[in-house]
Order: C-alpha cells, then sequence, then structure tokens
C-alpha cells in the first residue's frame, strides 16, 4: 500500500517539473522573437518607397526661332491678297455672251424670253457680213485706170460701184462669199499685172444681236433660254470678257 503512494507522488511531481519546465521555455521563445533585432531577420519587408527610381524623360525639342521679319512680310501679303479679293470689281468675273444675228421679229421674242434671266442685256444692231468684195480703189482709177485698160489684161468680170458708200467711185474685180476666194481672185490679178487691189467685207441688211453678261449660274440660264428658242448663235463676246 506504501509503494503505490509513493508512485502516485513521483508521477504527480514529475509532470508538475515538466508543466514548469514548459512554461519557462515558452516564455523565454516570446522573449525572443519579440526582439527587434530578431524580428528583422525573421521577417524580410519590402519598402518600394525607399528604393531609387530611374525617371526616363521624352527629348524636349528645342524652341523655333522666329524671324520677325518674315512673320511680318506674311502678315502683309495676306492682307494684301484679302485687300485685293474684297475689293476686286465683280465685273472682272462676269462672263459674255453673243447671241445673234437675229430678224427685228425674231429680236422681239428672244428679248421677252430674257426678261428675267438676271444678268446685263445690251441691243446691238449690226450690218451682217455677206462675203467679200474684190476692188480697185478709187484714187487709183482716178490716175486713169478704167474699165477698158482692165479689159486689155482679161479681165472681164468688174463694173463700177455708184452706190452711196465707203465703195463708191471703185471698180468691182468679183463678189466672193469666203476670204480664201477673194484672197485667190486678188493673187490672179496681181499676176495679170493690176497692182493695189484690195479686198473688203460685203456688209448686208441689218440685224439685231444681244450682248449678255453674268455670273456663271446666269449664264448657265441664257444657255437654256437658247436651247427653247434656237435662232441665230450663241457664243462668247469678242474681248476680255469672252468665255
Amino acid at each position: 500500500m506504501n509503494g503505490w503512494r509513493f508512485l502516485v507522488v513521483s508521477l504527480l511531481l514529475g509532470n508538475l517539473g515538466l508543466l514548469g519546465f514548459g512554461l519557462f521555455a515558452n516564455n523565454d521563445s516570446q522573449k525572443t522573437i519579440d526582439s527587434p533585432g530578431l524580428r528583422a531577420e525573421w521577417v524580410g519587408i519590402e519598402r518600394p518607397w525607399d528604393q531609387a527610381v530611374e525617371v526616363l524623360r521624352a527629348p524636349v525639342a528645342p524652341a523655333p526661332k522666329i524671324d520677325l521679319r518674315e512673320g511680318q512680310a506674311q502678315l502683309d501679303s495676306a492682307i494684301e491678297n484679302a485687300s485685293k479679293q474684297v475689293f476686286e470689281n465683280p465685273r472682272n468675273t462676269l462672263v459674255c455672251l453673243l447671241w445673234g444675228p437675229l430678224l427685228q421679229s425674231e429680236s422681239a421674242r428672244v428679248q421677252e424670253a430674257l426678261l428675267n434671266w438676271g444678268g446685263e442685256t445690251d441691243r446691238l444692231e449690226r450690218q451682217v457680213p455677206v462675203g467679200y468684195v474684190v476692188y480697185l480703189p478709187q484714187d487709183i482709177v482716178n490716175t486713169g485706170v478704167g474699165i477698158d485698160q482692165l479689159s486689155g489684161k482679161g479681165i472681164t468680170d468688174m463694173f463700177y460701184i455708184t452706190t452711196p458708200g465707203p465703195l463708191q467711185g471703185t471698180i468691182s474685180l468679183g463678189l466672193f462669199r469666203d476670204l480664201e476666194r477673194a484672197n485667190a481672185q486678188k493673187a490672179d490679178l496681181a499676176r495679170r499685172g493690176v497692182d493695189g487691189v484690195q479686198i473688203r467685207e460685203r456688209l448686208g441688211p441689218v440685224r439685231v444681236f444681244f450682248e449678255l453678261r453674268g455670273n456663271a449660274t446666269e449664264i448657265e440660264t441664257v444657255r437654256s433660254v437658247f436651247e427653247l428658242n434656237r435662232k441665230g448663235e450663241l457664243k462668247p463676246c469678242e474681248g476680255p470678257t469672252g468665255s
């Protein structure tokens, strides 16, 4: 009986000793972990804000040099061009067309069709050329060259012009519709020994023409009116305003 008591007491004392040793060892370990020096070795903390960072900067282009004289010259040129556009005579940009020749009865109808076309209209009356006359001028005729002298050179198609006008007192040596034939007649007369021969347009009856000036849109209106009233011809005017 005493032996069992001794054994129980011994086991109890041994357990108490082990418990005390464990508490003592755990306390030392906690102190070691809480030590600042040892904690830095156990745990590595990254601090990116403490690291040096290389910043790459894009190259900056040098500022352009400013030439004040060149800039002033460009400004003056721009102002001059703008002034020309503002003060340019608008009539210089107009297009001019000539409609004719027309008979008096035809001209009244065309003039009525053009009442509202929007541009400028000038009514003209002209004698229309109908051909060419080859003639001997009056000053040569007055020197004694007449029908008899010309007949002696083999010329048969001739007559005195007595109608009042610029050709009165001359001798006609041929009437032709085109200039080419008139020039051929003049060359033939020169070969026959007739010098001083001239050529002049033959003017026919008076005809009516309309000189029309307007911008591009107005001119298109004129062309449309002409298509509906195809009398005479529609062509550019002679001179800088023609197109």
